[in-house]
């Protein structure tokens, strides 16, 4: 059975609504801030969300200038977050008054867990209320930078969805590719494209949502 869902009950910041007389159709408009871009969600489509973003990179895998921080002010603050791939997000974000619990493969990186993100095996089911990923989506990426072979997005995502418990978030940050594979009990309800300058990169947000 499809399970269906609005957006509108997860955004947590004012948004505007824009009518198209013409197609009688409705936008509901909502600003990307402190990043540059609007969202929006159709009146005749309340479960998917979707838009365009503008950020400014960070080097060494790290996440685009106001990337988490945008997703705080959508969808508000989560501190029962686990952060698989964290890399160097603890040092970058945690300082600024949110917590997360962080895994990566990479002890160098020193996360709360030294871990595979794919398996999570040491982590109980129904741990977290939001789930984070930022893996790598280049193979050279992965090997020169993390020393690892690219990960497999499917197992990541069935991973997360096991830890997550039923009502959580999971927001899986990609290369420029639109990934609509769900594990069981989990729907998509969200794609954004993300330019990243100055590296001219294209990035893709996948937003999932966990209801069994």
């Amino acid at each position: 059975m499809q399970h269906s869902i609005n957006l509108l009950n997860l955004v947590r910041r004012k948004y505007d609504i824009i009518s198209r007389g013409d197609a009688n159709q409705k936008y509901f408009a909502v600003p990307a801030d402190p990043a540059t871009g609007l969202l929006y969600v159709t009146e005749n489509n309340p479960g998917f969300i979707s838009g365009h973003i503008r950020m400014r990179g960070r080097r060494n895998g790290q996440y685009p200038y106001h990337y988490l921080q945008m997703i705080d002010s959508i969808f508000g603050k989560e501190e029962d977050t686990i952060e698989v791939c964290s890399g160097m997000v603890r040092k970058n974000y945690t300082l600024n008054g949110n917590h997360c619990v962080t895994v990566d493969i990479n002890p160098k990186t020193n996360p709360d867990l030294v871990a595979d993100g794919q398996a999570l095996s040491s982590i109980a089911n129904s741990t977290f209320n939001r789930w984070r990923c930022d893996p790598p989506y280049r193979m050279e990426t992965a090997r020169e930078m993390f020393g690892t072979d690219l990960p497999a997005t499917i197992k990541l995502l069935n991973a997360g969805a096991r830890v997550c418990k039923v009502g959580s978030l999971m927001f899986l940050l990609l290369g420029p590719k639109n990934y609509q594979m769900c594990p069981q009990g989990v729907k998509r309800i969200g794609w954004i494209g993300l330019t990243v300058v100055p590296n001219n990169e294209v990035r893709s947000l996948n937003i999932y949502y966990k209801y069994a």
